[in-house]
């Protein structure tokens, strides 16, 4: 098994200026209309578009159920939380304490909005901060998740090596993400351009295989518990995708700089990674270890 790479610096514009430019963008012209930043995961049971955009919070549920709370209110923490549409639709389906954790401005701003307008002041906060290097008041948490959010982590080292201080021992952190295939990918052509054009566009300096990521969370205190291909239930050949791809094809060439345009340029090269079998969208569990003697399990 190759050893992940150490921690790159990200290209283009920053992690905050990218959704502070674009968030409203993703609200506007994203896959849902729930205020969803995420994409749409037509996995089994799913009808309708409005459950395709829940997808991946209803698996989150499923593992918060099998913790057993004791109290049955779960501590929650979303990292990387976009505008915590998913901490504000999981307080309405059970008991919650939820805090959501960006490093945009502009997202902390939304997100405090849609707190306000679903009457959930005290249920669900969300904070400014970086994730790899988390407030110290923050947590224990029973659940920590990341949803489309841990490739922008600076150093995958730091995030998992400050989820292990948030997560109690006993419980659950779980990243939903884009991981290669295989870490040679990065240095094998033609593979290797189109995921540096994902890495550079979407601002994902932390483009890992599973089996680096499970080594570092491993190194960090989590043991593994189980994976989910959700490749397969991702919509990429919407009308919308070959227009962007044709654009790509005609401009991508051009030495343009603004975070909109690197967010197509970035997200053409993920759809193609993705079609072409080079990176795959997965859902991963990993269990904080328990103390010694069971404590905290």
């Amino acid at each position: 098994m190759q050893k992940a790479p150490a921690a790159a610096a990200a290209h283009g514009p920053g992690v905050s200026r990218f959704y502070d430019d674009n968030t409203q963008l993703f609200l506007a012209l994203g896959q849902g209309t729930e205020g969803t930043i995420h994409r749409a995961v037509w996995g089994p049971g799913v009808g309708t578009r409005v459950q395709a955009m829940a997808y991946v919070d209803s698996l989150i549920l499923e593992r918060v159920r099998e913790l057993g709370i004791a109290g049955g209110t779960a501590r929650l923490a979303d990292l990387g939380c976009g505008v915590c549409s998913s901490l504000c639709r999981m307080a309405k389906l059970m008991p919650i304490r939820g805090v959501g954790v960006t490093i945009s401005e502009t997202q902390v701003r939304l997100a405090q909005q849609r707190i306000d307008e679903a009457g959930l002041e005290g249920v669900v906060e969300c904070r400014r901060a970086d994730f790899c290097a988390l407030p110290s008041d923050l947590g224990p948490v029973d659940l920590a998740f990341s949803i489309e959010a841990f490739v922008h982590a600076p150093s995958a080292a730091d995030y998992f090596r400050e989820c292990a201080r948030l997560v109690r021992p006993g419980g659950y952190l779980i990243v939903c993400d884009d991981f290669l295939s295989e870490a040679a990918l990065r240095s094998t052509r033609p593979s290797s351009a189109w995921i540096e054009r994902f890495r550079r566009g979407w601002v994902a300096p932390n483009a890992l295989s599973e089996d680096e990521t499970r080594t570092l969370a491993g190194d960090a205190g989590f043991v593994h518990v189980d994976t989910l291909d959700l490749t397969p239930y991702l919509e990429m050949r919407r009308p919308r995708d070959y227009a962007a791809g044709a654009l790509m094809r005609c401009f991508g060439w051009l030495p343009v700089s603004g975070s909109y345009w690197l967010m197509l340029y970035g997200g053409h090269a993920l759809q193609l990674c993705l079609k072409r079998g080079w990176i795959k969208h997965l859902f991963t569990v990993w269990r904080r270890e328990p103390l010694a003697g069971g404590r905290g399990a």
